[in-house]
């Protein structure tokens, strides 16, 4: 026999880190790089790699003139399979080749000048793989340097921010598509700028062409591409847009086909549809083909990247046709605008009538001084002939507007003294505006020649002007002025009021726009005053312009040609007589915008104790004037004029009902109710809104806001004295069922759970208190449905659960359930435990509408029951590691005590069977601590097969002789030769009832009486194994087949056990579907154990197999087989060698892997035995090694796998690494022997 060197000694402690590395490097054959062998290392090389190791960061690490390459676990990921482990102990120019051109100059830096480097956000092209990938890291080289001082090798940590830049890219990419092609109007732009967003990453998409289907059904037509001249046969455009389904493609040869990043030729594309978001079952509008990276593998988040960019293409397809679409629309909404405006038209005429037959008659009411009118209905006249002035001027305005929209306007242009018209038009504002606290400055000086103009057409242009900036100034001054400027004159109006936002100031002329937010004396008007100005310059053949500041006030200036030559000569007409009717009208509106809120009325204030407190909000004079009236006889009234002034009322006083018009200035009617909303102090205090907006859908607008109620104007005062009598009856009833809430909630809050209330199918929080709170972390939960205020919970079945019990209307009750919440600072999912209960609450008509929770946290609790089943885990996990480790000393014990039976002899022959049968008893103890393990693992796979009970028992018989002779008993056997087979594993039901006779030999006294029956009881099989032994007390009857248990132990210590035997045999018999029961009568009176096994009836004349006779199995010295035995165990390696030498086979002994890559193209042997657990290279990967050197022609082995491991899943792994046999230490040699010699057979 001749031995190999290559022993491998323990591993340094420099390489015991947790990892494969450590023991690779050790491993390695370090003679041959310019490191040397390990022993010769400085302690500096080997401090920098331990500290490399021990590193959860990937890190590799060059030492040398080469840089010899050593790396850690963590950087295997970085090489992948193409490299490692071949990288190992190579030089770093050759590991990292093809990027060296950028690295390489950073690491001469390093030794020859000993400077750290430092590389942020790098991209390298790196062969990981069969192609070059796009890589990004960041990493840094720093000098290591030798007990000389001198740099002998660098360090370099580095980073993968490979993810951030592609998401980046790639963001940027969907943001440009999406930008660009969703503001086009045409499908044809769209497509372009789409193909133009694509084309400025050619790192991500290799090239694009965007198809559109054809309507018709024709082939789809190409409307876009990054790169011309592709030939495009080879995508299935047709077979994506039909199916809406995307394909793959494998790209070969295709012309014009570009190349990809690092020069590298183009592999995939990807053809998808185009759809859009909410496309639903529509057909594609057309197909997207992509060109997959060269450099990138196509991953799920590469394909959801490109399924995005077809998305977003699909989107702006979609959008430009539906603009298209919209054009139509337009032009419909033109036609029919002008039909609205006919109809303003048609409308006010019809207003006049009426408001004619009103005016009047009041007019001679209030101007009769022969029966004139008592004060109190004066008033009430005063006010109903102010706002019909008002009507009257709306009306007309319309009237107006839409003769001049609709281009029928007709205008008499006479000879005019301009500026005295204006002047006398400016000066009639003089009282409403000093009487404002403001100053009116008129510049009107006269004009060398009279002005061609419609008298009632520039009053209402100076008139308009001035209620506009009358309406926006508080103070300062508003400058009336006219001059002559050459063949025009021009008209200005400046105010020092709010001035207009810039981006306001275009759109000011626009029919029915109003500035949103601007400060003002009133919120009415119909937004078309400004643009009938304009209109009305613009028939003067002039213009109008506007300059202003926002807080510093506003210009208008009106510019009109002199002469008649821009006129029609058909509109011009004689001069007429002043009439100044429309004057009126206007400062009957501004005299209404600046009267003050009334004080209440001295009738109310004597009665104010009796009544609650009414705030009434109104930015128009006449009705807080009406209101009030209406209502002071009930309550104590307090009216104000906007928004802003009822806030500052109610911080002084609280009001008990709040009446507010919705159009008010600075702060309107939804302002005012959200910030009384939004105040704990006046939150629950009724609210009506009034508001000119009619139809169902303002009412539930204002509703929804928060109001208690909303008014439509106009309204009767009995209606609105009414509905306020009833929401003020609810309030009160309101308050009471406040009071009975709060006492229901004072014990909801009390309870000692976690308690809380869910409404309706979203089950929304109506209530959760204090500690279910805290189980939440104190996050808002009250008015949020549980899926907002709770989104952690999606996708762990709570929802589901309470969609249960809201739908049933059955309770659920849970235990120790698994929650995973978010808990902490910062918050994080922590594992929870709850014990719940899922109660539904039912309506009047007994239905569900909610479902109570009552929650109980057992996480302590949970987490101690956990502890304890990993401690039971790791318990069984150590039985399984302690029977391997003991089984491979015990390997070349029994190698060793065969090896002496063959050598023969007398010698020390009670010595030799003294150690032989305790051996074999220590093995039978290592199987059985095997066995529990998987037992208690769930590991024990029978192989079931029809066999004779007959047979079972035999084989048993044969392994228990040995103690049964020994000890001298008498067995009497009761066993038919067949009929009684069962399907069943053949070596575990041996091994039950090999277990019961050794128990039964093990407490018998010697010389005792033992007896096996077999008999079919039934449906079973039964196997009674009886003893006349020292029996089983009836305490303990009941626990004999638990682990660990032992009866009689004064008796049992001679023999030794671990207690284990009956366990296992219980575990196995009910593996097999059977049971297995014990007796006795007491202490001394003997035991019977009885097992029973299903009967197989298609099987039961089977004729039994016969029992093999017992012997050594060794036959005759077998010739001319070449084995190689591969084992790091020296002394269990050569004991076999010896022992298989003297059997006649040709053995070689190596120690390690590398030795027996070595040993074997020159020794070519039949068969190798190798250890799984070899150092540094696995059996399992020594296995694959020499199948590639039979690959090669270098010998073709058998191989047989020896190990200590001998579970079912070990034999599997074996097999799959192409091992024929799986043999458990310690060997057989007979057995082993047998089946050398069925290979030379073969």
């Amino acid at each position: 026999m001749n031995q190999q060197p290559g022993s491998q000694p323990p591993i340094p402690d420099f390489l015991t880190a947790p990892g494969v590395l450590g023991a690779q490097i050790q491993a390695y054959d370090w003679s041959q790089t310019p490191l040397g062998p390990i022993a010769d290392w400085p302690q500096s090389l080997k401090a920098v790699v331990s500290l490399m190791l021990s590193s959860p960061q990937p890190m590799w690490m060059g030492w040398g003139e080469q840089a010899t390459f050593l790396y850690n676990d963590a950087y295997i990921n970085v090489l992948t399979a193409a490299k490692h482990p071949w990288a190992l102990g190579q030089p770093a120019a050759d590991v990292w080749a093809e990027i060296w051109d950028y690295c390489g100059p950073l690491v001469d830096r390093v030794f020859h000048h000993g400077v750290a480097t430092l590389a942020d956000d790098v991209r390298l092209f790196m062969r990981r793989a069969d192609f070059l990938e796009e890589m990004f890291y960041s990493f840094s080289y720093s000098p290591v340097r030798d007990e000389s001082g001198r740099v002998a090798g660098l360090f370099c940590p580095n980073l993968d921010v490979t993810a951030k830049h592609l998401n980046a890219r790639r963001l940027r990419t969907l943001s440009d598509v999406s930008s660009r092609s969703l503001q086009e109007k045409t499908v044809l732009d769209a497509c372009a700028s789409t193909i133009a967003a694509l084309a400025g990453n050619p790192d991500d998409l290799s090239f694009a062409q965007l198809y559109l289907a054809n309507p018709d059904g024709g082939p789809a037509q190409l409307v876009g591409a990054t790169h011309a001249g592709m030939d495009a046969a080879c995508f299935p455009v047709a077979e994506v847009i039909a199916g809406g389904v995307g394909r793959e493609v494998a790209l070969g040869p295709v012309a014009g086909l570009p190349r990809g990043l690092a020069n590298q030729a183009l592999r995939q594309a990807l053809v998808l549809p185009l759809a859009g978001v909410g496309a639903g079952n529509q057909a594609a509008v057309g197909a997207l083909v992509l060109g997959v990276s060269a450099a990138r593998k196509l991953d799920d988040d590469y394909r959801s990247f490109l399924g995005l960019i077809a998305t977003q293409a699909g989107n702006a397809i979609q959008q430009a046709r539906a603009t298209e679409g919209e054009r139509l629309r337009v032009v419909a909404l033109a036609e029919l605008d002008q039909a609205k405006t006919q109809f303003f038209s048609n409308v006010s005429h019809e207003f006049r009538t009426p408001l004619t037959l009103l005016l009047g008659p009041l007019e001679e009411a209030l101007d009769d001084v022969g029966q004139p009118l008592p004060p109190a209905q004066r008033e009430r006249l005063q006010l109903m002939h102010r706002n019909g002035l008002r009507l009257q001027k709306l009306v007309n305005t319309l009237l107006d507007f839409s003769r001049v929209q609709a281009g029928r306007a007709r205008a008499n242009f006479v000879p005019t003294d301009l500026a005295a018209l204006t002047s006398d038009l400016a000066s009639s504002f003089r009282s409403a505006v000093e009487g404002a606290g403001m100053r009116l400055a008129v510049d009107c000086p006269p004009l060398a020649s009279p002005v061609y103009v419609d008298r009632t057409m520039w009053e209402k242009i100076v008139l308009n002007l001035l209620s506009n900036a009358f309406k926006f100034t508080f103070e300062g001054e508003i400058r009336v002025s006219l001059r002559g400027a050459g063949q025009q004159v021009r008209l200005c109006v400046a105010d020092s009021g709010t001035g207009i936002a810039p981006d306001q100031v275009p759109r000011l002329f626009e029919r029915f726009h109003r500035v949103e937010g601007a400060r003002s004396r009133t919120h009415e008007g119909s937004g078309i005053g400004l643009a009938l100005v304009n209109d009305l310059v613009t028939l003067h053949g002039g213009e109008i312009v506007v300059r202003s500041e926002l807080g510093s006030g506003t210009e208008f200036c009106v510019a009109i040609p002199l002469g008649t030559a821009h006129l029609d000569p058909a509109q011009i007409g004689e001069p007429e007589p002043a009439q100044q009717q429309t004057t009126r009208a206007y400062l009957a509106e501004v005299e209404g915008w600046t009267q003050p809120a009334s004080a209440p009325r001295a009738a109310a204030l004597s009665d104010a104790a009796k009544r609650g407190r009414l705030l009434i909000v109104d930015d128009n004079a006449d009705m807080r004037d009406y209101l009030q009236r209406l209502l002071e006889a009930e309550w104590q009234v307090e009216v104000r004029t906007n928004g802003v002034e009822a806030l500052e009322a109610m911080a002084r006083q609280a009001p008990d009902m709040i009446l507010s018009d919705v159009m008010m200035p600075q702060l309107d009617g939804f302002g005012l109710l959200a910030a009384v909303r939004a105040n704990p102090a006046v939150r629950g205090t009724p609210f009506i809104l009034l508001s000119a907006r009619a139809g169902e859908e303002a009412r539930l607008e204002g509703l929804q806001a928060g109001a208690d109620d909303y008014l439509v104007k106009p309204f009767s005062g009995r209606e609105l004295v009414t509905r306020i009598d009833l929401l003020r009856q609810r309030q009160q009833a309101r308050t009471v069922e406040q009071a009975v809430a709060r006492r229901t909630q004072s014990i909801f809050s009390q309870a000692p759970v976690a308690i809380a209330i869910l409404r309706g199918p979203q089950h929304v929080f109506e209530q959760a208190n204090e500690y279910y709170q805290e189980l939440v972390g104190h996050r808002p939960l009250a008015g949020l449905p549980i899926r907002a205020a709770l989104p952690e919970l999606a996708g762990q079945g709570i929802y589901e659960l309470l969609d249960g019990v809201l739908a049933t209307g059955q309770p659920y009750v849970g235990r120790s359930m698994l929650v995973r919440l978010m808990r902490g600072q910062p918050a994080q999912l922590a594992d929870c435990y709850f014990d719940f209960v899922y109660q539904p609450l039912l309506d009047d008509a007994g239905l569900p509408e909610g479902v109570a929770v009552v929650v109980f946290e057992v996480t302590e609790l949970a987490n101690a029951k956990r502890a304890a089943e990993q401690a039971s885990r790791a318990k069984d996990e150590f039985l399984a590691m302690l029977g391997h480790e003991l089984r491979n000393p015990l390997a070349p014990i029994v190698t060793a005590l065969q090896l002496m039976q063959l050598r023969g002899g007398d010698y020390a022959v009670k010595e030799r069977a003294v150690i032989e049968r305790q051996t074999n008893h220590l093995v039978a103890l290592v199987d059985d601590l095997l066995d529990v393990s998987r037992v208690a693992e769930g590991k024990i796979h029978l192989r079931r097969q029809p066999v004779q009970m007959a047979e079972v028992v035999a084989r048993a018989i044969e392994t228990a002789s040995p103690l049964i002779e020994q000890k001298r008993h008498v067995l009497e056997l009761d066993v038919p030769s067949g009929g009684l087979a069962v399907m069943a594993d053949p070596s575990r039901c041996a091994q039950v009832v090999a277990n019961l006779l050794t128990n039964a030999a093990k407490y018998t006294e010697p010389e005792g009486r033992l007896s096996v029956r077999v008999w079919r009881d039934g449906d079973e099989v039964a196997v009674q194994v009886r003893d006349n032994g020292i029996g089983i007390s009836a305490e303990m009857l009941g626990s004999v087949f638990d682990l660990f248990v032992q009866e009689r132990q004064a008796l049992s210590r001679s023999q030794g056990g671990l207690g284990l035997g009956l366990t296992i045999a219980k575990s196995m018999v009910t593996l097999h579907g059977g049971r297995l029961q014990a007796h006795s009568d007491g202490i001394g009176c003997g035991s019977t154990f009885t097992m029973y096994i299903p009967v197989l009836e298609q099987a039961a004349d089977q004729p039994a197999a016969a029992a093999a006779p017992a012997g050594s199995g060794i036959a005759a010295p077998a010739d001319g087989m070449r084995i190689m035995v591969v084992d790091d165990n020296e002394d269990a390696a050569r004991a076999l060698g010896e022992a298989l030498e003297m059997l006649g086979y040709s053995v070689q002994v190596v120690f390690s892997a590398p030795a027996a890559l070595e040993l074997a193209p020159l020794l070519r042997p039949d068969l190798c035995l190798l250890d799984i657990g070899l150092p540094g290279m696995d059996g399992y990967e020594l296995a694959g090694r020499l199948r590639q050197q039979a690959a090669h022609g270098n010998g073709n082995p058998r191989l047989f796998a020896v190990t200590g491991y001998g579970q079912d899943a070990d034999r599997r792994r074996a097999m799959e690494a192409g091992f024929e046999r799986h043999l458990t230490k310690p060997i057989n040699l007979a057995r082993l022997d047998a089946m050398l010699r069925g290979v030379i057979e073969e």
